[in-house]
């Protein structure tokens, strides 16, 4: 399969070779170790959701986060923008019409249960909804994925309850990469400021660098957004 990609050049005598160690700038890399990514903090929560802090385990270790009633809301930080699908697993569920609705906000200023801001238009997205009709499996269709955020809010708008457990992002962004971490070359100067700048921006580049059946356009929709446009036939 080919890929769109963004490449990013430095100056010779500023990337060294792969061969030399990058455990001298590991601390600067922002990219995950594994394309299950997990949330860091838990940043806000409303309404009644019973053990809100399991949701940051991975694995639960048997914990589940439980959302009950309507209204209940959390609010979960990823320490960094990230790009990618939602997973998760449901144990258990009280009601006949149960959902779960997922928002995405880059900005902290942003932040609701009920809308997501939306990177592309100058308007609001609807949250990404999930039908519960059972315990089991669930997982965003590839195009809806979402990148570019940090901030994830997870929404119960129903009556009864819902148990959850191994919530993560699969991490779709620089697909043709096997190892996230694991770049070309590695980048070091005498200034701490200019060193995460560079690796800053060599993170954007992977978060830019996406499956080109699954692109984004001006237009899609507020409600009921997806990811489909084809942004290239070919790597560049």
């Amino acid at each position: 399969m080919n890929f769109a990609r963004l490449l990013l050049y430095a100056a010779p005598t500023l990337l060294f070779s792969s061969s030399v160690s990058a455990t001298k700038f590991s601390e600067y890399i922002l990219a995950p170790s594994q394309r299950s990514v997990a949330p860091k903090t838990l940043r806000e929560v409303h309404g009644t959701v019973n053990n809100p802090g399991a949701l940051l385990l991975r694995p639960s270790n048997g914990t589940d986060a439980v959302f009950i009633g309507s209204n209940s809301s959390v609010t979960l930080d990823f320490g960094v923008n990230i790009g990618g699908t939602v997973e998760f697993d449901i144990t258990s569920v009280s009601g006949t019409d149960e959902f779960l609705g997922f928002s995405f906000t880059e900005s902290s200023l942003w932040i609701s249960p009920y809308q997501g801001d939306s990177a592309s238009n100058a308007t609001y997205d609807s949250p990404l909804w999930f039908k519960i009709p059972s315990a089991g499996r669930y997982a965003a269709a590839k195009e809806r994925q979402r990148g570019g955020f940090r901030y994830m809010s997870i929404w119960h708008n129903s009556t009864g309850s819902v148990s959850v457990k191994n919530l993560s992002v699969n991490f779709t962004a620089s697909p043709e990469m096997v190892d996230l971490q694991k770049y070309p070359g590695y980048f070091n100067s005498d200034s701490e400021k200019l060193n995460r700048v560079w690796y800053a921006g060599a993170y954007t580049n992977q978060l830019c660098t996406a499956d080109p059946a699954y692109g984004n356009a001006l237009g899609i929709p507020g409600n009921d957004w997806y990811y489909n446009a084809t942004i290239s036939s070919k790597s560049r």
